[in-house]
């Protein structure tokens, strides 16, 4: 049995260590060979197997994905629209490979020089212009080119930048190639191909081959060649969650991941993150970031954001110097001075599923948000997130998938913290509801929250105390069972939020319990900003917001207050591919990769199968130091 990676490998560069996502497996030989038979090449000789409609309709459609989203087997790099060409021209495609290559020995491709291939392509296209794309490992240093470029006649423009094959395919009307997969996906996007050698795709009568292969003798349409190659040849598996996936897992993850890799890229000076998040942050702006923590105020506002160059990318991608600040540090100050500037500021915060265990307690999270515009939890402004769910559109491929991820995290119990209940607490709180049950109460679940949280204070301007939630609750809800659970952040003592008398306002509380386990057991949640009224949304529950939190004004809770600007009316999973598709950034915690929200949903049900895991003894005891001096100067009561 012989091992290759497949066709959609990674993210990144096989050479740079980017986790490997399909490999193909031949017990005949290997597809690249050309000298002998292989799996592939009879799969692609066997009429039986392209006598199953479904599987040429799932071909056709994933190669719509791959056109769509510009996938290949490496997405890290950008997208062609960097670089700056003639719009005017005809030009054709020449594919330079690496020096050495397996594919270019076994595929016949040393049967012609490099230098062959490109003065066919001149001789045969003498109106057009003439371009040579260099290999991306050869531009990576991890690799020497098959041509020399000091020899190239003067007339041939060498495209050095690292531009995304796809994209770049889409700008020529023609490719010439030895071996390389870009002939194929050329061919995906219905430009003639010419080979100089034998790679997997030529000899079917797709391709204009200047070598020959006798044992190929089927006429075959790419979406037969693609059926036989990306999906019954190939494998996918998840590198992070090691489950066993599919091509559309596979290319929807690139998609997902090299977006916001994109999106992410620059050199950041980062202000107002405390030294454990350091850690981490790095990760999620992705590999083509470079990072500078900011230390104090006057450094951050004696910033200069200049116009410049990444170390990390090429010279034609052009970036700008980019400011990212932890949103609980941004001020007024800061605000007015890089407005005076007009320079944009960019916001941090932690994403809708985070983490098995509190931020608070140091878990690292899985998701974090940066927002150019403001941040979701502020009403007072328009953040990325308000803009999606105002102004994008939801086709119905992102509908279904948002349905399903809804229907994962009710099955899974998965929310922000994912902290596991005490089977005790949830027997008595059972017990309790049951019985008001019996007296035809509605249950109704009030979250308590940290009160100097921002999201208070930026999200609801007239109630702002969870005992004076407790009380508008109270007022306003006839016949029912309150429940308050207090924040868990407020229980480790070291945030203000607790209350010592509000007895008189609720019926039952609850601390020592998950979150999805307490919201299949009420009716209602009734919340000022919590996260927990869009968890409650997610399992069908009636939801009453006294604040306006991201979730609010979109017709699917009822509100107290109202924003003018949120004129839209969604529908669940339109908020959900806003609030947990789009607008958040994932990371897996152990590898440091970018990663899609479907993984980290899969990796936080593993996690809280394993539970929480504890601070060091070290962290703990710097906890109750820090409990006990609060108490004592005053800032936290003594109960």
């Amino acid at each position: 049995m012989l091992l290759e990676d497949g066709f959609i490998r990674s993210l990144g560069l096989g050479v740079n260590g980017s986790p490997v996502f399909s490999i193909v497996e031949d017990d005949v030989g290997i597809y690249y060979d050309a000298t002998v038979v292989s799996k592939l090449e009879n799969l692609l000789n066997s009429d039986e197997v392209f006598a199953d409609a479904a599987l040429l309709k799932q071909a056709s459609s994933a190669i719509e994905f791959i056109q769509t989203h510009n996938l290949s087997k490496y997405n890290q790099a950008w997208l062609y629209d960097s670089l700056e060409l003639h719009q005017d021209e005809n030009r054709v495609l020449v594919v330079a490979q690496t020096a050495g290559d397996s594919s270019l020995a076994y595929g016949l491709g040393n049967q012609f020089t490099t230098d062959q291939m490109i003065n066919a392509a001149i001789s045969e296209n003498p109106d057009a212009a003439i371009y040579l794309k260099v290999h991306p490992d050869v531009l990576s240093g991890k690799k020497q080119s098959d041509i020399q470029l000091s020899t190239l006649p003067k007339s041939i423009q060498v495209l050095t930048e690292d531009v995304n094959p796809v994209s770049l395919l889409k700008q020529f009307v023609k490719v010439y190639t030895k071996t390389s997969q870009m002939g194929f996906e050329a061919l995906m996007l219905g430009k003639p191909v010419v080979c100089f050698g034998m790679p997997f795709y030529a000899g079917w009568g797709l391709t204009d081959d200047r070598v020959s292969c006798s044992r190929r003798v089927k006429k075959r349409t790419v979406e037969e060649v693609f059926a036989a190659a990306y999906i019954l040849y190939s494998r996918y598996a998840n590198p992070f969650t090691f489950e066993p996936s599919s091509l559309e897992e596979t290319m929807r993850f690139m998609a997902d991941t090299r977006d916001k890799l994109l999106l992410n890229a620059g050199n950041w000076s980062i202000y107002g993150v405390s030294k454990w998040k350091r850690g981490f942050i790095d990760d999620f702006l992705g590999f083509k970031s470079s990072v500078k923590y900011i230390n104090s105020l006057p450094e951050l506002l004696s910033i200069s954001l200049n116009e410049s160059f990444s170390e990390h990318h090429q010279s034609s991608n052009k970036i700008k110097n980019k400011i990212l600040i932890w949103a609980a540090s941004y001020n007024s100050e800061i605000e007015n001075h890089f407005a005076t500037q007009n320079e944009k500021v960019y916001l941090l915060e932690d994403g809708f599923l985070r983490s098995v265990g509190l931020g608070i307690n140091h878990a690292r999270p899985l998701s974090l948000v940066i927002d150019s515009r403001g941040m979701y939890y502020d009403c007072s402004k328009e953040s990325d997130l308000e803009h999606i769910l105002n102004f994008d559109e939801f086709d119905q491929y992102s509908l279904d998938r948002a349905q399903v991820l809804i229907k994962q995290l009710v099955a899974l119990k998965l929310t922000k913290y994912n902290l596991k209940s005490k089977k005790q607490t949830r027997q008595a709180c059972l017990d309790s509801i049951l019985n008001a049950k019996t007296q035809d109460k509605t249950i109704v679940l009030v979250p308590g929250q940290v009160e100097s949280d921002a999201s208070i204070k930026k999200g609801s301007p007239n109630i702002k105390t969870n005992l004076d939630l407790l009380h508008s609750v109270a007022s306003k809800v006839k016949n029912a069972f309150v429940i308050y659970k207090p924040h868990p952040d407020v229980l480790t003592q070291l945030r203000p939020g607790e209350l010592l008398s509000a007895e008189a306002f609720y019926d039952l509380q609850i601390t020592d319990m998950d979150m999805a386990d307490l919201l299949e057991l009420v009716d209602e949640v009734h919340t000022m900003t919590s996260l927990t009224g869009f968890e409650a949304l997610l399992r069908g529950k009636k939801v009453v917001c006294y604040g306006l939190p991201f979730y609010a004004g979109w017709g699917l809770t009822q509100d107290v207050l109202s924003c003018e600007r949120r004129q839209r009316r969604l529908s669940l999973e339109e908020l959900v591919i806003g609030a947990l598709i789009k607008y958040p950034t994932y990371c897996d915690t152990k590898t440091g990769h970018l990663i899609d929200v479907e993984t980290a949903v899969e990796l936080l049900a593993q996690q809280k199968e394993k539970g929480e895991q504890l601070l060091p003894w070290r962290k703990r005891i710097v906890r109750w130091l820090r409990v006990n001096l609060l108490k004592k100067i005053g800032l936290i009561k003594k109960k």
